[in-house]
């Protein structure tokens, strides 16, 4: 007898306007930080921020659009659970780890271009500030330092989620999400969609005032971005349940009422979030329901699909470059004496083809290398 949810498994294709979209994602982070170091105030550069967001929605979809089994057949004790956890380490501790050591052996010269940095042009929110003087902190002499960021624990310390350059907080958010994923997905099968979604919708409108907003502190702790799970646990959720309902409809088992249900549950997880979210994450769902054939074309184009392939390398390489090209710029280049658009422009022309070779090249050598090693070693181990 055929198995239908086998066929239905099999059946999932690869969404290539999400590579456009994710690429999308990772220029919008680049291209914001950019803005940032140059004092170049755009609205849509400003928000930025919101792009790390959208990366957890498209985190939680692809989870369990590649999921190698039935969801509804899942079982937390098993080969899929083991390749799942593997799969995931070797894509992306060794680009991680790689970046991790330069930013140690350049760390003291980093902090103080960036300092010189945001004294020469400081940051919006520092404006404000009376005797704003900025004094970067990144210690990697102590061991706490080493444990948490190889564990990718050092989200779940508060005050150490900014403690390097690179924007990592977000990977260790999506690593306490790959942590509790297996038990979200029996969740899912035993109880309620909707009071998953609601539960989660609710942490996330209570994580501000309790463990902080950036700036401000919270109840309990001070979180200087949302690097603890229960900030955006919502956002990964938003991302599972078009997944899953893409999973039921391919197995034909989706009424009406459960129609309903997802939807419901969907606008629960992504209500917490920022409005430009909401109407992101409407475009996001229009592709995975290929309801915007237009935009999908546009996404799809190879140009996008090159840059998705290696769009974590820019996400996580591309202030590693930012920095220091700005500290020149500033000291040596007189970009002060400029508008913020001319130093933007000028920033964009001298770093983005850096960025990009770079990115390539991390992905060549480091990506595909470290995701080629693991595919070989698991086919011996088998």
């Amino acid at each position: 007898m055929v198995d239908r949810q086998s066929i239905a498994i099999g059946n999932y294709s690869h969404l290539s306007s999400l590579d456009g979209f994710r690429a999308s994602l990772a220029l919008w982070v680049y291209l914001g930080h950019l803005a940032a170091a140059v004092g170049f105030q755009n609205y849509l550069l400003d928000l930025h921020p919101l792009a790390v967001d959208l990366f957890m929605v498209l985190s939680g979809f692809l989870m369990v659009h590649t999921w190698k089994e039935p969801i509804t057949q899942y079982q937390l004790f098993s080969k899929t659970t083991l390749s799942f956890y593997s799969n995931r380490f070797f894509r992306i501790a060794p680009l991680y780890y790689f970046l991790l050591l330069v930013c140690y052996l350049w760390s003291p010269t980093l902090a103080h271009m960036h300092d010189y940095s945001l004294k020469a042009i400081p940051p919006v929110w520092a404006q404000n500030i009376i005797g704003y003087s900025p004094n970067t902190n990144w210690n990697f002499d102590s061991f706490r330092w080493f444990w948490t960021h190889a564990s990718f624990l050092f989200g779940l310390v508060p005050g150490m989620e900014n403690s390097t350059p690179l924007p990592d907080w977000s990977l260790s958010l999506e690593m306490q999400f790959y942590l509790i994923l297996p038990l979200l997905l029996i969740g899912l099968n035993k109880i309620s969609v909707p009071v998953i979604a609601i539960l989660s919708a609710l942490i996330a409108f209570v994580s501000p005032k309790l463990f902080g907003n950036y700036l401000d502190a919270g109840i309990l702790s001070h979180f200087g971005q949302p690097s603890f799970l229960p900030y955006r646990l919502n956002a990964f959720l938003a991302g599972m349940l078009p997944a899953l309902f893409l999973q039921q409809q391919l197995l034909q088992t989706l009424s009406p009422k459960n129609k309903a249900l997802f939807l419901i549950s969907a606008l629960l997880c992504i209500a917490p979030l920022s409005k430009p979210v909401i109407v992101a994450y409407a475009l996001f769902v229009l592709l995975v329901f290929n309801r915007a054939p237009l935009i999908s074309r546009v996404l799809s184009i190879s140009p996008l699909r090159f840059l998705g392939k290696i769009s974590y390398s820019i996400y996580l390489c591309h202030i590693l470059i930012v920095i220091p090209m700005i500290y020149w710029l500033i000291k040596d280049a007189g970009l002060m004496a400029m508008s913020s658009v001319e130093r933007f422009t000028i920033g964009l022309l001298l770093t983005f083809p850096i960025v990009l070779i770079c990115s390539y090249l991390l992905y060549i050598w480091i990506e595909k290398t470290s995701v080629s090693f693991w595919k070989n070693l698991s086919l011996k181990l088998k």
